[in-house]
């Protein structure tokens, strides 16, 4: 698929228009003061527009347990629902019609397909999705870490402390069968998982020049930008993105394109079995060939070392993306976090158990092998960071070049 092509479907998807000097200050679904665009013919943030499509093209019906009388509020769009729907018809005045169906089944989650199996192929998914009180993940109290239960063999004390990394306290988010299933999140361990390697495998399809290959500044700023469209298509549509304030979605973005733009170059690169390809560094930059250069050598011979198949690079990826933004965001994101990690991880256990002869010490082993790549990771972001810096590269959300 070109480039061109990837830019159409992003577009078409959104069914968004660029805001006009009439278009509304506030979000009417939520009353978030942000910059809103026009999608499925009403005026809403980005946040409300992707949990109206996903609503929509999944045929998922929410219920209130409060008769529809639930506060409308960017605090508390994700208390319930069924209301922040109702929002998105009457107030917004979004149109069903207007979202574009799904055209396959390989990225509706588990739960769907499973509940489409039993009611029939076209057959509404009824959710209950409320809280048992007014407490949001806005309202999280900033406990102590000592107060945290988390699992030492995945994290050691000192990544965790380096990483920022804060796991939700048991006694706030509790969820039945949460090894299989996340209620935050609304999508099964397994999905959600999936819903990492079907853009990883998207990414190959596109079928784009390798970022460790550019030899210019322009030829970077060319890949950059359609990455960057691929990745806020992706970050919109992530499991747990709808429930975010727009100021953590536009910090989730930035690591979205990180991501999308030099880790899925270097993990193509870690495999590939013909790595001359890769060998010419003759660019007419100097800071961009000893940039590339220096990111072989670093997290390029790491993930060879560690010779990652698509559903570890993913579960890294996925890792990477969640773990970086809790630098410099809000204790939702950590809680976000920290469940994607949790429902990935359980995931990539399931499948190590079924598709190895792992035990569960090598599993283990693994998981906590790929788990410390973040902290490596997180310095390569660091140095594109500083190198952007250096040769004028200015980052610009696509929320902003909306």
């Amino acid at each position: 698929m070109s480039a061109t092509s990837g830019c159409k479907r992003l577009t078409k998807s959104n069914v968004s228009f660029p805001a006009t000097s009439s278009s509304p200050s506030m979000c009417l679904v939520c009353g978030l003061s942000c910059r809103t665009h026009f999608h499925f013919g009403g005026a809403s943030c980005t946040a409300c527009a992707s949990f109206f499509r996903r609503t929509v093209s999944l045929n998922i019906r929410y219920v209130c347990k409060r008769e529809h009388d639930c506060i409308s509020s960017p605090e508390l769009r994700s208390i319930c629902r069924a209301c922040r729907y109702e929002c998105c018809i009457n107030k917004a005045g979004m149109n069903r019609d207007l979202v574009q169906q799904r055209r396959n089944d390989k990225r509706t989650p588990k739960y769907v397909l499973n509940s489409r199996n039993a009611s029939g192929a076209d057959g509404e998914i009824v959710r209950d999705y409320t809280t048992n009180s007014y407490t949001t993940l806005h309202e999280f109290p900033q406990v102590p870490e000592t107060s945290y239960s988390v699992e030492s063999s995945e994290f050691s004390q000192a990544e965790t402390d380096s990483m920022g990394v804060s796991p939700s306290p048991s006694s706030v988010i509790s969820s039945e069968d949460s090894d299989e299933f996340s209620k935050i999140l609304d999508v099964s361990h397994a999905a959600l998982l999936n819903y990492y390697v079907k853009q990883v495998e998207l990414s190959a399809e596109q079928n784009l020049k390798n970022t460790l290959v550019v030899k210019s500044i322009d030829e970077l700023l060319e890949v950059c930008s359609i990455q960057n469209e691929l990745a806020l298509e992706a970050c919109t549509m992530c499991p747990g993105a709808d429930i975010l304030d727009r100021d953590d979605v536009e910090v989730l973005l930035k690591y979205f394109q990180f991501a999308n733009t030099w880790m899925d170059s270097v993990w193509r690169y870690s495999v590939s079995s013909d790595k001359t390809m890769f060998e010419d560094n003759s660019g007419n930059n100097k800071s961009l060939s000893e940039f590339i250069q220096q990111m072989k050598q670093t997290l390029g011979s790491s993930m060879t070392h560690l010779n990652l198949n698509v559903h570890e690079y993913a579960a890294l990826k996925s890792f990477c993306i969640w773990k970086l933004g809790v630098h410099d965001t809000t204790i939702s994101i950590r809680i976000v976090a920290q469940e994607q990690y949790e429902a990935v991880t359980s995931a990539l256990r399931k499948y190590y158990e079924n598709s190895t002869s792992m035990n569960d010490s090598d599993i283990a082993t693994r998981i906590a092998e790929i788990t410390l790549q973040i902290v490596p990771i997180f310095t390569t972001y660091q140095e594109m960071v500083q190198f952007y810096h250096q040769a004028g590269i200015t980052t610009v959300t696509f929320f902003e070049m909306c």
